[in-house]
């Protein structure tokens, strides 16, 4: 009788285990069949969302978006087989921690960053390559409606020129580079074809460069090909560090050190396929410096000093090179930025005085310009600017970047022609 009593003991043992095993099963089932429900309504979503006018990589950033959410839906998948077809449950839950982990990390990112996690495509990640003294250069190839040159430069299509064009060099951050617009729509382009057959035009802007690194640039970049000129227009990226406390003359306190993470070379392959993983690799990576000092509507006069005095070496530079310096002023969306939408490339001025203290840096630039018995080409100042001719706060769209160029074209002539 005792013999039978455990052996029925254990027969009721092992059916509730099985019970249980079951339960567990159906657990890890529904809660894999619940994700996998979320990422294919991610992926109708996904592919029914309108296109992002402002990002010229909106469908490299919906096909990243789309290999996020089929790998998770594969994993999803994987884990409802895993948890009805093996005898081991541990098969089933592995998958499943994985899956709570993820989800887990769409929290954490929204508390954390303030906003969805979305992957990066590799033509963003991809884009520029590191530099020991620039910290980023374009790097060649195709990078989505961006060409880059075996040079490290921005393509400009220098289309029926002459054999003894005249070569004119143009410097400046993502408004040269024109990050808004495509190979054949650049100002740069424009400009080439608005001059004729007798000067050819190189882009030789980047984005986020400031001063600091174009003066670094200019050391080295007339010594394969000597310019007739080159003109730099700039002074937005330099704007970015008003009012830091901490502000150094070379810009190493702040613009400097957010650079790699602007230009898209921290991420890992990996970090566009797990918000987890991106997340343990933001822990692992040293912490940017934050933005120090107050914020304020008032022109910064040290900001102004170490930016002219940028550009007062920048044109002994190129002076000493036999190389003729010409200034363009800056130009960036007026009418955007008075609907005073927040934005934090420029931290410590107000939105909608950024306008204001860009203007006053145009002048002192001017000023600079006549001291130094350089061409200050103000043509551009004199348009009149609209919101839809440009993408976003401060970068071109084509129609854009065609009154800039055609503004620009006949100064350029004058100025670097024989």
């Amino acid at each position: 009788m005792k013999v039978n009593g455990m052996a029925e003991r254990a027969v009721t043992d092992a059916a509730a285990t099985a019970r249980l095993v079951r339960v567990l099963r159906m657990i890890a089932v529904a809660i894999a069949a619940a994700a996998a429900i979320f990422c294919v309504v991610a992926v109708f979503h996904t592919l029914r969302k309108a296109p992002y006018p402002e990002d010229p990589f909106t469908e490299a950033h919906r096909a990243a978006d789309l290999r996020y959410e089929l790998v998770w839906l594969g994993v999803s998948a994987t884990l409802i087989a895993l948890a009805l077809f093996t005898r081991s449950l541990a098969w089933a839950f592995a998958p499943l921690c994985l899956l709570g982990l993820e989800a887990g990390g769409h929290v954490a990112h929204w508390l954390v960053a303030g906003g969805r996690y979305h992957p990066l495509p590799s033509e963003v990640r991809e884009r520029f390559e590191p530099h020991p003294l620039l910290v980023a250069v374009p790097r060649p190839g195709v990078h989505g409606p961006f060409t880059h040159t075996a040079q490290h430069r921005r393509l400009t299509i220098n289309e029926g020129k002459a054999a003894d064009a005249r070569r004119v060099f143009v410097f400046g951050g993502s408004t040269t580079y024109d990050a808004g617009v495509g190979d054949a729509d650049t100002w740069a382009t424009q400009l080439s074809r608005g001059l004729g057959s007798g000067f050819v035009v190189e882009n030789f802007g980047m984005d986020g460069y400031s001063s600091v690194e174009i003066l670094v640039s200019t050391l080295f970049a007339f010594r394969d090909a000597k310019p007739a000129c080159a003109v730099f227009y700039m002074g937005w990226n330099d704007l970015r560090s008003s009012h830091l406390s901490t502000l150094k003359p070379d810009y190493s306190d702040f613009h400097l050190p957010h650079q790699p993470s602007n230009l898209g070379l921290l991420p890992l392959p990996i970090e566009s396929y797990s918000v987890i993983a991106r997340l343990f690799m933001s822990l692992a990576r040293p912490t940017l410096p934050r933005a120090e000092g107050k914020i304020s509507a008032e022109y910064d006069p040290r900001l102004g000093a170490i930016y002219l005095a940028n550009m007062d070496l920048i044109v002994a530079v190129a002076r000493h090179q036999g190389v003729k310096p010409v200034f363009v002023p800056q130009v960036i969306n007026h009418a955007r930025h008075a609907t005073g939408t927040s934005h934090d490339w420029v931290p410590l001025v107000p939105y909608h005085d950024v306008p204001k203290l860009l203007d006053r840096l145009n002048e002192d630039l001017g000023r600079l310009a006549v001291r130094l018995d350089v061409p200050f080409v103000d043509a551009p100042l004199s348009v009149d600017w609209h919101a839809d001719d440009f993408v976003d706060d401060g970068h071109f769209n084509a129609v854009g970047a065609r009154k800039f160029a055609a503004a620009l074209a006949g100064p350029i002539a004058c100025h670097c022609g024989p």
